[in-house]
C-alpha cells in the first residue's frame, strides 16, 4: 500500500513539474510576442514619422535559415542526370568539368554549379504546360523549385521557361535554371544549381530579428542615399557563393522590396549587402 502511495505521489509530482514547465514556456512565448509587437509598433511609428509606409500584409519571418556549406557529389550528380538522359558515361574535361553522354542526351557540369544539358526530341514534351514540364525536369535533376514566379517567353515555335531553385523551402537568389522548348520538345536545360550535399551547418539562432533588420535598413538607406517611400515586402533568400573546386556556401540575406527596387541586408551582420541583379 505504501509503495502504491509513493508511486502516485511521484506521478503527481512529475505532472506538476510538467505543468510548471509548460507554464514557463507559454509565458516566455507570450512575452516574446508582446516584445515583438511593441518593437513592431515602434518601427511603424518611426516609419510614419519619416513619411514611409509599410505594407500591412507583410508577414515577418519568425526565424532565419542557417548558413550552409554544400559540396558536389559525383555519384548523386550522375544518378540525377541519368533520370533524364538514361544510363550515361562520364568524361573528365579538366578544371572540375565533367561531360556525360547517354542515349537521350548529353550534359556538361562544372564544379561551380553551372551546367548545360542537351536532350533528344521526345524525352520531355511541354504539351500545353511548359512550366509543369520544366518543373518535372527540375525534379528529375534532384533540384527543389523555388517560389519565385516562373518567367515564360514565347517566340514563334520557341518557348523559354526560367525557374528558381530553393533549399529546404528558402529561395536561392542566384540559382536559376532555363528550359528551352522548340515546338513541343524540351531540347536545352542550362543554368546554375545548388550543389548536392550539406557538409556544414552554421546556426542562425543569434542573428538579428526582422524588426532589427528593418531598423538597420532605414539607417543604411539614409547613409547610402537610397530613396524610397514604401516597403512592400520582406523575405529571406539564400545567396550562393561558389568555388571551382566543387563547393558552395548558401548565405541567408534579407530582401526588402521597396517602390524603388530591392535592398539586401546580410542576415548575420545586419549590414547592407551588395548583390547584383540576376537577369
Amino acid at each position: 500500500m505504501d509503495k502504491f502511495k509513493i508511486k502516485n505521489f511521484i506521478l503527481i509530482l512529475l505532472t506538476l513539474v510538467n505543468v510548471f514547465l509548460l507554464f514557463i514556456v507559454i509565458t516566455n512565448v507570450i512575452e516574446e510576442r508582446k516584445a515583438q509587437a511593441s518593437r513592431m509598433e515602434a518601427l511603424e511609428n518611426v516609419l510614419a514619422e519619416k513619411g514611409f509606409t509599410l505594407n500591412p500584409d507583410i508577414e515577418l519571418p519568425d526565424s532565419v535559415p542557417p548558413l550552409l556549406s554544400l559540396k558536389r557529389d559525383m555519384k548523386t550528380e550522375k544518378h540525377n542526370l541519368s533520370s533524364l538522359i538514361g544510363s550515361c558515361s562520364v568524361s573528365d574535361l579538366g578544371g572540375n568539368i565533367f561531360f556525360y553522354s547517354g542515349l537521350d542526351g548529353e550534359g556538361r557540369f562544372r564544379g561551380t554549379g553551372e551546367f548545360e544539358i542537351i536532350l533528344n526530341p521526345g524525352v520531355i514534351s511541354k504539351r500545353r504546360d511548359p512550366v509543369g514540364a520544366s518543373k518535372t525536369a527540375l525534379k528529375k535533376l534532384g533540384l527543389e523549385c523555388g517560389e519565385l514566379e516562373p518567367l515564360v517567353t514565347t517566340d514563334g515555335n520557341d518557348t523559354t521557361v526560367v525557374l528558381s531553385c530553393s533549399w529546404d523551402g528558402t529561395d536561392i537568389y542566384d540559382a536559376r535554371v532555363t528550359f528551352n522548348f522548340t515546338y513541343d520538345n524540351l531540347l536545352l536545360i542550362s543554368g546554375t544549381r545548388p550543389l548536392d550535399a550539406k557538409f556544414s551547418v552554421q546556426s542562425s539562432d543569434n542573428y538579428p530579428d526582422s524588426v532589427t533588420i528593418l531598423m538597420n535598413f532605414l539607417k543604411s538607406a539614409a547613409d547610402t542615399g537610397f530613396i524610397f517611400s514604401e516597403i512592400n515586402d520582406l523575405k529571406i533568400e539564400y545567396y550562393m557563393y561558389s568555388a571551382v573546386s566543387g563547393s558552395c556556401t548558401l548565405k541567408p540575406v534579407w530582401c526588402i522590396t521597396t517602390n524603388s527596387g530591392p535592398y539586401y541586408i546580410d542576415a548575420e551582420t545586419g549590414k547592407a549587402e551588395n548583390i547584383e541583379s540576376v537577369s
